[in-house]
């Protein structure tokens, strides 16, 4: 065989491989399992976030200082309020020991949210 057939025919494999790889991707939304685990990843985090959040604010409005603490909420740095947040036990949830990764911060917004309505 020729080098320049051999040439000829690898880079036709290397070229089919990649239209076949874009078609994967495009046509069939197929991803490398890293980018399908991380998505997955963020998409359970976002789900839990917005099952906890909404039970923070609850067991916020059933504390019987809330009137004093939604002022001091307010009062507090912006970096601060998932702090508070959390000092006071709102963010953790029945069985936890302490809060998951960004439900303080989500439950700060929609106590603050919802007291400006």
């Amino acid at each position: 065989m020729k080098w320049q057939t051999i040439k000829t025919v690898l880079w036709s494999a290397v070229g089919g491989a990649v239209v076949w790889w874009i078609v994967l991707g495009v046509g069939f939304g197929w991803m490398p399992s890293g980018s399908a685990e991380r998505l997955a990843t963020e998409q359970v985090q976002a789900a839990l976030l917005d099952v906890r959040a909404p039970i923070c604010v609850a067991k916020f409005n059933l504390d019987s200082d809330n009137g004093e603490r939604i002022e001091a909420l307010q009062k507090a740095n912006s970096w601060a309020q998932d702090d508070f947040v959390e000092k006071h036990g709102w963010a953790t949830m029945p069985g936890d020991e302490k809060p998951e990764a960004g439900v303080a911060a989500e439950c700060a917004r929609r106590i603050l949210a919802s007291r400006s309505l």
